[in-house]
């Protein structure tokens, strides 16, 4: 027994530094009582506990505790997050669905990676989440790597595929695991040696399929780029066909660039266009299916980007950066409805997506713009990376989400895509700013190439951007 917890008539208290001991909520008892395995998350403890009900977890900022299984003779725990009895496993107070416990164990070389004979689970910090795309066989760490025999994965805020790290990993690989057959072995069957373009970024040999990425150097190198071969794991390279640049299928399965997509019926799939897909029976989005879409009415309503704007006759949809299933799915970009959107009257401004609307409100880059007045909203003109809007309240510049500071919206008016002005000042769209030291008066426009007037001076754009004042004659 610690001195942390006390047992006062049948009832469980925590021991404080201050002050008397404060009684545990949540339902454990006396009875049997005994401390499994606690620590300390600054001065606050946590931990598992025991008693003649079972196991518990206790969650000392709460000063409570949550039953978490019933087989308290078997339970045992690996580390300070997961706990296991005879046949689930237990992130802190919660089940992880379909973990094995017989087979779970954590990955040496890392304090982030554990694996069972399913799936990858990845912990760092307060952040959790499983990943099934993963040979478990083969699959070891080293830090915040994480390889199996075709891919590499990279933990940062989530898990993403690094192959372009495989260089760095090479050497390690060979030494600490010569008798495990991965790309980092000679006689790996499914290397993109001699692979030859089939379409796009699609290419094959006669053993494996891969998709190619092209990633830019940094440094001295930063003009240069080199070829990233991801092994499309799985797909067979006789009967495998390219869809566009995302979308492949072969005769038992669909690829969305190098990972297979669950439940796509090869026979029927059909690409929209970007990330978007559809088979029979759903509509796919970076090689997820959208739940709860109308597929007779579904439109993509823009198909480059990564903003998803997309509709049926009953949702707005956009793609959110988000779990790709509940609890505990890995984060990745899927298609959502947006909250209290209107499908019938829903339209984009921009061909980018930064500005849409619908009957009653304005969107920006597929989110609700809460502050933007619907009534008095007027889109302007995309140029680039920006683009310009104005309400009652202010002039806008999407790319940045920012009001220009000191223009009247009630006021303003827009002569071109150079120049606009409200009562009192003049705004110049290439350089982003007021011209304080121009008459608003008298300023207006003379020709659509950039140049302007007012009483006293004339206003050229330049190639570079900058604005040529001239005092008249």
């Amino acid at each position: 027994m610690t001195s942390l917890f006390v047992i006062e008539a049948n009832r469980v208290l925590l021991n404080q530094a201050e002050g008397e001991p404060k009684l545990i909520e949540g339902g454990i008892t006396g009875d049997s009582f005994s401390l499994i395995h606690h620590f300390y998350r600054g001065w606050i403890p946590f931990g598992y506990l025991r008693d003649v009900q079972g196991v518990w977890w206790f969650d000392g900022r709460k000063t409570k505790v949550t039953l978490v299984s019933r087989s308290a003779d078997e339970f045992r725990v690996l580390d300070d997050d997961y706990g296991l009895d005879a046949k689930r496993v237990y992130l802190e107070d919660q089940l992880i669905p379909d973990s094995d416990a017989a087979s779970f164990e954590l990955l040496p070389g890392s304090p982030y990676f554990a694996k069972d004979k399913h799936r990858l689970y990845v912990k760092s910090g307060d952040r959790f989440h499983t990943w099934d795309d993963i040979d478990v066989e083969t699959a070891v760490a080293r830090m915040d790597y994480c390889t199996d025999k075709d891919h590499v994965l990279h933990l940062y805020q989530s898990l993403s595929y690094a192959n372009g790290s495989k260089d760095e990993l090479l050497g390690w690989l060979q030494e600490a695991y010569p008798h495990v057959q991965g790309w980092w072995q000679p006689e790996y069957n499914e290397s993109e040696h001699g692979a030859e373009r089939i379409q796009g970024y699609w290419y094959r040999t006669d053993q494996a399929v891969f998709y190619c990425e092209e990633i830019g150097g940094s440094g001295r190198s930063r003009n240069e780029t080199r070829q990233i071969y991801n092994l499309v794991r799985g797909a067979d390279p006789a009967s495998f066909k390219v869809l566009n640049d995302q979308y492949g299928h072969d005769a038992a399965g669909v690829y969305c660039t190098w990972s297979k997509v669950s439940d796509a019926d090869p026979q029927t799939f059909e690409a929209l266009g970007g990330l978007f897909g559809r088979d029979a029976q759903n509509i796919f989005y970076n090689g997820y299916a959208v739940t709860g879409t109308d597929c007779d009415t579904f439109q993509c309503l823009l198909t480059s980007g990564s903003l998803g704007l997309s509709k049926d006759k009953n949702h707005v949809y956009h793609a959110q950066f988000v779990r790709t299933s509940r609890p505990f799915g890995h984060p990745d970009y899927v298609l959502e409805q947006i909250s209290g959107a209107d499908a019938k009257s829903f339209a984009i401004l921009s061909d980018n997506g930064s500005r849409a609307v619908d009957q009653d409100h304005v969107y920006q880059w597929g989110g609700l713009a809460k502050k933007l007045d619907r009534a008095s909203f007027t889109y302007l003109f995309s140029q680039g990376v920006e683009s310009w809007a104005y309400d009652k309240h202010g002039l806008y510049n999407a790319n940045g989400r920012r009001t220009v500071k000191g223009m009247d919206g009630q006021t303003f008016q827009a002569f071109n895509r150079y120049w606009g002005k409200d009562e009192n000042n003049v705004f110049c769209f290439i350089t982003g700013g007021i011209q304080r030291a121009a008459d608003a008066a008298t300023f207006h426009v003379t020709d659509e190439t950039g140049r302007a007037e007012d009483a006293s001076f004339t206003y050229v754009i330049t190639d570079e951007g900058t604005i040529k004042k001239s005092k008249k004659k």
